[in-house]
């Protein structure tokens, strides 16, 4: 009966026991607690009850099914302590499986008859206390303890060790203490895993785990270990991981663990290491990742990396390491991340690393690991970024590490794959900042076509920037600052359509700042100090006319005869065009004169909006720039209005009129004497004028008309000002509708049928956005304040174009303001700040999240240290999917029984396709399309029309 979608009281359910041997309700909806009539089931020998709703606590007659040799209540949300009474079970036990529950209290001391067990999992819990010896001296047949996320404490039961048959151990992320016991092995002779991360564990790796011979996993990151890594390590042939970051282990790196042959992760990051890189490492063919980032490691680093074909992730960033950067690194075709940054690396870059062809796929090699991302932001945080593995520890964790405290940590990812590997496997992150590096960046580099994030900064490279990096179609982060570059920028960097970071400053770099693509739209301050660089966003540059050539002529004589004979003729030219001047000057002249009448009027009309009731301030500089209006008229006529007839239509942009603030400025309702109603957002201020690129922007999201797009009607600039002329939608926004109004009995509340009716509406403008539009446009802020409803409750995607618009605009805001919201914003974008399609479809996600629960994106109150993305899928892997849904959605408009359990089957499948765009990884997302699709089929087609067109 497993996954029937059953519902209701699992104690309504007529179970009849009689001789039956197999109960397994898993995958459902039950909810309630476990009926007590099960313990008259004294022939049951699996009972699975995984993934519902069964809330209470774990009944004492469960000890009376003393045939029992199954019991699986994982993933409810059962409460309690585990009873004493199921000890009575033990007799028959074979595995007891609890995990991600909401269990408290200790692990029962009955359990220790369990002397048929072989599996106890009761990860991901509230259970505290110390881990009794008296229990595990009795398990002799215990194969599998997981007992991670809890809160267990006191120290290290050292009678594991007399569970002889032992394989897995994981006792991640508790506050388990003291020192590994050196007997575990070969008690526990069978042991092939052994997870600590995240304790407060101190003292040395005791050598004696050498003899658990068939150990493949070794995790004791993020403890208090000290002392060298054991020589004796070297024995386990069949270890694949040696994890222990962020510790404070010492000595040297033991040249024995090259008898690992099986070693494929050895990641000692952040600890206390010291000499070379034993050569007898490369003897581990195997291994893929290898991160020694902040160390005290020095030497050079070893040609004989070149023999690691698999190696996919090489961070050696933070140490001591000396000469030059071997050229064999290019032999290594799966690597992906190279980071060398902040070591004392000299000669010229090797242009063969530029040459790499991936061969193998990553996505086998690293996948089922959870990463961080910690990205360097200035020499508070220099060397401490890289990836760092945490499976198995909590990502709140991070933040209580010394080291990274000053850093941003907003910047951390955490979650499956970075989605920075992709198809190619080639290079995609290579960092060589903070080094002694000379010489020219080889033209070789533009054929690493996978490349997104290529630090340079810190050394002193020269010569010109290659044209050839044009063509790395992927980059989104180019630093080459602190450098002696020469030359222009090439005009190829125009291609680069994802380079959302770019720093050049503090170099020598001449000529004008590419003005097509994405360069001059980036902040000033990424071009500062290079003193013959020019164009936008710095200064304009100058023409030098002053050598202009003179005209030929054949020799003196023939120049003096011909300007005795054009002489006369020249007199008759300059007196008409001294003539046609001196008409233009009066003409232009009586226009001035006209102009200066209306302009005074307006001025003073500004004057008394500055000193009046206004609910915003103005920068209108009247000397420099007439008050005059100009409304851009694209699809549809619209009248060329003046500033003072949007004074008068909005009282003087009055407090009354104030409908909205977002991001890119305030929101005034304006009527017009026609009676017509617009919507006119006051840009933020801006610090530079940006008129050609605001008339460019302009032009083009003028000509964007769809049903669900709002309709851009105009556009207005008046000295430093510029504001935005939209068609005025009735309902305001999505936001205001959710979350803004006082709930009252009169409160506007959503129907279920409103809401699909929305979020398609809305998903149909983002996909012509993202496919109609050439060239495509990323929206990069998608929100539901920015989802607007019209009269017809029919959503409006509004405030498209606006990043890029702003980012054209002005030179100071960081590239971070511009990549989204908070709660909104996908964890990739903390990588590089790469806004991408599927960036969008994640924060579409969040609107769908928002629609089905009716909670804000972000709400201490409701979600503690996670959001709402986080909250959904922690309640979804509990199996309390009914738990998301906004209680408002059933209460209103109830139909019939049948039409009530369609309508919730209906919204637990917009819940599934809400999570699919809130994935953690980007490929895995749908896309505009397909999320059209989907949400087209929870909608019949009799109701839907000819609308479904996106």
């Amino acid at each position: 009966m497993s996954s029937n979608n059953l519902t209701g009281s699992i104690s309504g359910l007529k179970i009849e026991c009689n001789s039956l041997l197999q109960l397994d309700l898993s995958g459902n909806r039950l909810s309630d607690s476990t009926p007590i009539s099960l313990s008259n089931c004294t022939s049951l020998k699996t009972l699975n009850l995984a993934n519902n709703l069964i809330s209470g606590e774990i009944p004492k007659g469960l000890g009376q099914l003393n045939k029992l040799q199954s019991l699986d209540l994982s993933h409810n949300q059962i409460t309690g302590w585990i009873p004493f009474e199921l000890g009575n079970a033990c007799s028959s036990l074979l595995e007891v499986k609890l995990f991600f529950n909401n269990i408290s209290g200790l692990i029962p001391s009955s359990f220790s008859s369990c002397t048929w067990l072989q599996l106890l999992d009761i990860t991901n819990n509230n259970m505290s206390g110390q881990l009794p010896d008296s229990i595990f001296q009795n398990l002799g047949s215990l194969q599998e303890l997981r007992l991670g996320y809890n809160a267990f404490s006191g120290p290290f039961p050292s009678s594991i060790s007399s569970c002889k048959k032992l394989r897995i151990v994981d006792l991640s992320s508790n506050k388990i203490s003291g020192s590994i016991p050196r007997d575990i092995c070969p008690g526990a002779a069978s042991l092939e895993e052994l997870r600590m991360p995240d304790n407060l564990i101190i003292g040395e790796i005791p050598a004696e785990l050498s003899k658990c011979s068939q150990l493949k996993i070794l995790d004791f990151s993020l403890n208090y270990l000290n002392g060298s890594i054991p020589d004796e390590l070297g024995e386990l042939e069949n270890l694949e991981k040696l994890i222990a970051w962020f510790n404070g282990l010492e000595g040297k790196i033991p040249p024995k663990l090259g008898q690992c042959k099986n070693l494929k992760d050895l990641i000692l990051n952040n600890n206390q290491l010291k000499g070379g890189i034993p050569v007898e490492l490369f003897n581990c063919s195997n291994l893929e990742w290898i991160s020694l980032t902040s160390n005290g490691l020095t030497g050079e680093i070893p040609r004989e990396f070149g023999l690691l074909t698999r190696l996919a992730v090489l961070q050696l960033g933070n140490n001591n390491f000396t000469g030059e950067i071997p050229g064999e690194l290019a032999n290594c075709s799966s690597l992906v991340w190279l980071d060398l940054n902040s070591n004392k690396l000299i000669g010229v870059i090797p242009p063969r690393l530029g040459r790499q062809q991936g061969e193998k796929s990553l996505f086998g090699i690293l996948s089922g690991n959870t990463l961080v991302f910690v990205r360097n932001v200035g020499n508070s945080c220099k060397g401490v970024g890289g990836l760092l593995e945490f499976s198995g520890i909590r990502p709140e964790r991070l933040s209580q590490i010394p080291t990274l405290r000053t850093c941003d940590l907003a910047r951390l990812y955490s979650g499956p794959v970075l989605s920075l590997f992709t198809k190619y496997q080639t290079l995609e992150y290579l960092d060589l900042s903070y080094n002694e590096l000379r010489g020219k960046i080889p033209d070789e580099f533009g054929d690493m076509v996978a490349l997104q994030v290529f630090e340079l900064s810190h050394n002193h490279l020269s010569g010109e920037i290659p044209s050839t990096l044009g063509q790395l179609k992927n980059l989104g982060v180019f630093d080459a600052s602190h450098n002696r570059l020469q030359g222009e920028i090439p005009d190829s960097f125009s291609k680069l359509s994802f380079l959302v970071q770019i720093d050049l400053s503090n170099n020598e770099l001449t000529g004008q700042i590419p003005q097509r693509g994405q360069l001059s739209t980036l902040p000033a301050t990424q071009y500062a100090n290079n003193p013959g660089l020019c164009g936008v966003p710095l200064p304009e540059c100058q023409n030098d006319n002053s050598q202009a050539t003179p005209y030929p002529i054949d020799d003196f004589g023939k120049g003096r005869h011909r300007s005795s004979a054009t002489s006369w003729a020249n007199s008759i030219v300059m007196g008409i065009l001294i003539s046609v001047a001196s008409l233009c000057i009066l003409i232009v002249w009586a226009i001035a004169m006209r102009v200066r009448r209306k302009e005074a009027d307006e001025v003073k009309m500004l004057n008394r909006l500055q000193a009046s009731h206004a609910a915003t301030t103005w920068n209108i500089d009247k000397e420099k720039e007439p008050l005059s209006i100009n409304v851009a008229t694209f699809q549809r006529q619209l009248r060329k209005l003046k500033f003072s007839q949007l004074i008068e239509a909005t009282n003087g942009f009055s407090a009354e009129s104030l409908i909205g603030c977002g991001g890119f400025g305030e929101v005034f309702k304006a009527t017009l004497k026609d009676g017509s109603s617009v919507a006119i957002k006051k840009l933020i201020r801006l610090s530079c004028q940006g008129d050609r690129e605001f008339m460019a922007e302009m032009e083009t999201l003028g000509k964007i008309k769809h049903r669900n797009l709002v309709p851009l009607l105009g556009y207005c600039k008046v000295g430093e000002e510029r504001l935005l002329v939209y068609e005025y939608m009735e309902y305001g926004s999505l936001e205001e509708m959710l979350h803004g109004r006082i709930k009252t009995r009169d409160r506007r509340i959503l129907t279920w049928e409103e809401r699909k009716k929305i979020a398609r509406g809305a998903a149909k403008g983002l996909c012509f956005l993202h496919h109609n539009c050439i060239p495509h446009i990323i929206h990069r802020d998608m929100k539901s304040s920015n989802v607007l409803l019209d009269h017809e409750l029919e959503s409006r995607v509004s405030d498209f174009g606006m990043a890029r618009l702003i980012s054209a605009l002005d030179t100071h805001l960081s590239v971070s303001t511009l990549a989204g919201t908070p709660g909104y914003v996908p964890p990739e974008y903390y990588q590089s700040f790469r806004c991408t399609a599927k960036g969008d479809v994640y924060s579409f996600g969040v609107v769908m999240l928002e629609l089905l629960t009716g909670k804000r994106p972000t709400d201490k109150e409701d979600f503690g240290d996670t959001n709402l993305v986080g909250w959904a899928k922690i309640k979804v892997r509990e199996g309390k999917q009914m738990e998301v849904i906004d209680p408002d959605l059933l209460l209103v408009n109830r139909g019939t029984d049948e039409a009530e359990v369609k309508e919730v089957k209906e919204m637990l499948r917009y819940l599934e396709v809400s999570l699919r765009c809130v994935d953690d990884l980007p490929s895995r997302r749908p896309n505009m399309l397909q999320v059209v699709a989907l949400l087209r089929e929870l909608i019949p087609a009799s109701t839907d029309g000819s609308s479904n067109s996106a």
